[in-house]
């Protein structure tokens, strides 16, 4: 199946970061004996590293390969999705695999009701957009799929912060739809606080990208009603943000686990960009300055920026 993009080395960090947290999920679940991989914009296999050429497993290839087994996957793909179920089952037959067409957004609910998936199974689900593309209404039907259960589904989501603020132009002046596409993506406009901020120049540009960080976080956790969230912002070689992977939890392993792994992929982030980089050089390109990570240490998602609350 033919199809992949290139991707640069940040995206590997991202995979490499998902290869090594899913065996501490299935572990700790094992005991359970049933679980739950689900995958929103499973995009395509045959992606390729921008960097060295290499192969990148897709993040369904690499929930396929971990043990314990997940019992149930279900991928979420807008088009393709027959060949890419096909492509899948014929590198892992006999899993109980499916890849569901369409937009996840209006399929999500669909599934989790139609596909009789154990609402008491552990389930993680990994939410990859390219853009501002995941719904609040998703992450509402997911944070309700095990109601009545001890733990909700956990969350591992890119959120395209950096995309979201080139949409949000200092100007004043944005184009309707995607006033409509950023409020479908936090479930409320309280988003626009921050923006009018970032407007009259209260805020930097950072400072803007903090809290739209912290607005979701803090929608997850006091809306949905999670216990944690946690947030990585990732940077490419020009240390420009390009998302933040926002994860929550109701598991008190789940954050201590997660915690520990973006230690740990916080002092390989520089290590990564630095092998990035004398590749640029070696091939007589110009690089920009090596990126100093401060150590990951995970703090608490504040009350919404302008909020009573946050101001008292």
């Amino acid at each position: 199946m033919s199809g992949g993009r290139l991707w640069g080395w940040w995206t590997e960090w991202k995979l490499d970061l998902l290869r090594y947290y899913l065996p501490a999920f299935a572990n700790a679940s094992k005991s359970v004996g049933t679980t739950t991989y689900l995958d929103l914009f499973a995009g395509v296999p045959g992606n390729r590293s921008r960097e060295t050429g290499e192969p990148l497993q897709s993040g369904a290839e690499i929930a396929l390969s971990v043990t314990p087994l997940f019992t149930h996957l279900r991928l979420f793909e807008l088009e393709r999705a027959a060949d890419f179920e096909g492509f899948l089952l014929g590198r892992f037959p006999g899993r109980d695999l499916k890849v569901i067409e369409g937009d996840c957004n209006d399929t999500i609910g669909r599934v989790l009701v139609g596909e009789s998936l154990p609402t008491w199974a552990p389930t993680f689900a990994f939410i990859d957009p390219d853009g501002p593309d995941c719904w609040w209404t998703t992450l509402e039907a997911l944070a309700g799929f095990k109601r009545g259960s001890k733990y909700k589904v956990e969350l591992w989501m890119l959120f395209p912060v950096g995309m979201m603020t080139r949409m949000l132009e200092v100007s004043g002046s944005i184009p309707e739809d995607y006033r409509d596409r950023i409020t479908r993506v936090f479930g409320s406009e309280d988003w626009q606080g921050i923006y009018r901020a970032r407007v009259e120049g209260e805020l930097a540009p950072a400072d803007a990208q903090f809290e739209y960080v912290n607005l979701m976080r803090w929608r997850i956790e006091k809306i949905l009603g999670y216990a944690w969230t946690h947030a990585f912002d990732v940077k490419n070689s020009k240390n420009v943000h390009l998302y933040s992977m926002v994860f929550a939890t109701d598991n008190r392993a789940g954050h201590k686990i997660m915690g520990e792994t973006y230690e740990k992929f916080a002092a390989r982030f520089p290590e990564m960009a630095e092998e990035a980089r004398r590749r640029k050089q070696s091939q007589g390109t110009l690089f920009p300055t090596p990126i100093d990570r401060a150590p990951y240490e995970h703090t608490e998602a504040l009350p919404p920026y302008g909020s009573p609350s946050r101001r008292a």
